[in-house]
């Protein structure tokens, strides 16, 4: 693996993706223990309910839009400044970076199994490191990202979420926000790269920021695979915790 990037923020890059866009009652019994059978029951409920909600995740993040109707791809670039770098400053212990982030990222949804290299994870006290004074003024109180790479080290996929007061504040940000609200961390993008593309989802108190780069070989598909399927993963975990 190669070694962590330096992150320093960088310039917002341009979008080409703001959305992204499962008779006769029976006989009487005889009387019998009731434990087992409702174990059992509450045990596939469980299993149940945990598919129900991984799906509606990521069929609230598709929303309206048809996914095969995508943009072509974009050029990215990006101006490095400086930030602090994660290989040297570890998460704050409980932070969403440690939680979220850390680790490779192995991904299964039915027949949809997906996998990526950890890079490099950081908690932010506040929003100003890794975003524009445009995106605080709207409320976002604190956040975190995380960079894993794919596709032999030709894919890099950056994830950042933004905390705010409220579901409400984190909506309007969500639909509202620019390429120029975010900056993007020094090692965040895929060098050479000749796709990329970002969407914005809003989760609980939380916006979710998804960004995908790839180089020259890498199908877009696969490109809006990791765009999908990797922010859908992240809103759907942020329902349940306590932000």
């Amino acid at each position: 693996m190669p070694p962590a990037p330096d992150l320093g923020a960088q310039a917002g890059w341009q979008a080409n993706e703001n959305s992204f866009a499962p008779g006769a009652p029976p006989p009487p019994e005889k009387p019998h223990n009731p434990w087992p059978i409702v174990i059992g029951l509450a045990a596939i409920a469980g299993v149940l309910v945990i598919g129900v909600i991984i799906t509606a995740a990521i069929v609230v993040l598709q929303g309206d839009e048809d996914p095969t109707t995508r943009p072509g791809p974009v050029t990215v670039t990006a101006t490095p400044t400086t930030s602090p770098d994660p290989s040297s400053a570890a998460p704050a212990p409980g932070g969403l970076a440690a939680e979220l982030f850390e680790g490779d990222w192995n991904f299964k949804l039915g027949d949809v199994s997906m996998n990526a290299t950890y890079v490099a994870a950081q908690d932010y006290p506040d929003c100003g490191p890794i975003a524009s004074a445009a995106l605080e003024k709207k409320g976002c109180r604190y956040a975190a990202m995380g960079i894993h790479a794919a596709e032999g080290g030709k894919l890099r996929m950056l994830r950042v979420i933004y905390v705010f007061d409220s579901e409400a504040e984190a909506t309007a940000a969500a639909e509202s926000v620019e390429e120029t609200d975010i900056d993007l961390p020094t090692g965040s993008l895929v060098a050479d790269d000749v796709i990329g593309k970002w969407v914005a989802k809003d989760s609980a108190k939380a916006v979710v920021v998804g960004f995908v780069t790839a180089q020259k070989g890498v199908p877009e598909d696969t490109v809006d695979d990791y765009l999908h399927y990797g922010t859908a993963d992240i809103a759907g975990a942020l329902i349940f915790m306590d932000l």
